[in-house]
């Protein structure tokens, strides 16, 4: 290094891996643009590396950017752990949580988890997101996200990961449906599929994205869908859909809902709160 260490180059390294733009990055520092530009100067002067380079919307950072990435954003987030002191009062807290989820976590599980942070931690914000379930790693690499739930295992070693409850699938179709009553002629209807980026295609009448449009769709038509159990059978004990047994010919690999965070933050108190909070509420569902 050309300097000595500078822990304010540091924290706008931190933001400039966050934000991917010159711009964004001094608005979370409070910073003009010029003395964002001169700290990535000085940054890529003290590691001897470029770190981003100009892509078409954003900075794409370099191997070498990546590289530094997450034993920096640790090393600044134990030292904020530090600074803190040990303890997290959330009662007190203005912390904002940045939270991922699919969207069958969003019906099923963050409805509890935003009670129980409303009521624990009045002052806090959380952030939720709909994601894709294979990009919930990379997102909490990235450093966009502090917690993430998806069904798609982790293959990352600076992520770890907790398994929450097992997620089954049922056919879902609108109340009344004939096949309810022969079940062996859901052929004869069309079908919805949700599909996520590198799933294989499926012969259906209708692809969506995205599990939480598909009971208008099947409340509106004779067309039926495989449905996360989770989130059909609530809707179907208020009246809004009907389930019923998956054919065994409908194959569907086993997954389980799993929470997903850094490794980085995994001994911050913020988000050891966070974790146990989500943990207590999944034992509660499961119970119901």
């Amino acid at each position: 290094m050309s300097e000595k260490l500078d822990l304010n180059l540091l924290i706008a390294f931190e933001a400039l891996w966050l934000e991917r733009s010159v711009t964004g990055a001094g608005k979370r520092l409070g910073l003009s643009q010029p003395a964002t530009s001169g700290a990535l100067a000085r940054l890529r002067e003290m590691l001897g590396d470029r770190l981003f380079v100009r892509a078409k919307n954003s900075l794409e950072p370099t191997d070498r950017c990546v590289e530094l990435a997450m034993p920096l954003r640790k090393s600044l987030v134990e030292l904020r752990t530090v600074l803190a002191g040990s303890t997290f009062d959330p009662k007190t807290t203005t912390r904002v949580l940045r939270v991922g989820a699919v969207d069958a976590a969003i019906a099923v599980l963050m409805p509890a988890v935003l009670a129980r942070t409303m009521t624990e931690a009045p002052h806090a914000q959380v952030h939720v997101s709909a994601i894709d379930p294979t990009r919930a790693t990379q997102l909490l690499e990235e450093g966009q996200l502090d917690l993430a739930f998806s069904p798609v295992p982790s293959s990352s070693a600076t992520v770890r990961a907790r398994v929450l409850y097992p997620v089954d699938f049922v056919v879902a179709l609108r109340v009344k449906h004939p096949a309810l009553k022969k079940p062996a002629s859901l052929a004869e209807y069309p079908r919805v599929h949700v599909r996520f980026q590198g799933q294989p295609h499926v012969n259906a009448a209708a692809t969506m994205s995205s599990f939480l449009a598909v009971p208008p769709v099947l409340r509106k038509t004779d067309a039926w869908a495989l449905l996360p159990a989770p989130y059909a059978e609530p809707l179907a004990r208020d009246g809004v859909l009907a389930t019923m047994k998956r054919p065994a010919h409908l194959t569907v690999p086993p997954l389980k809902m799993q929470m997903l965070w850094p490794d980085a933050q995994h001994d911050a108190p913020a988000s050891t709160w966070l974790r146990e909070l989500v943990l207590a509420t999944a034992s509660s569902l499961a119970a119901t």
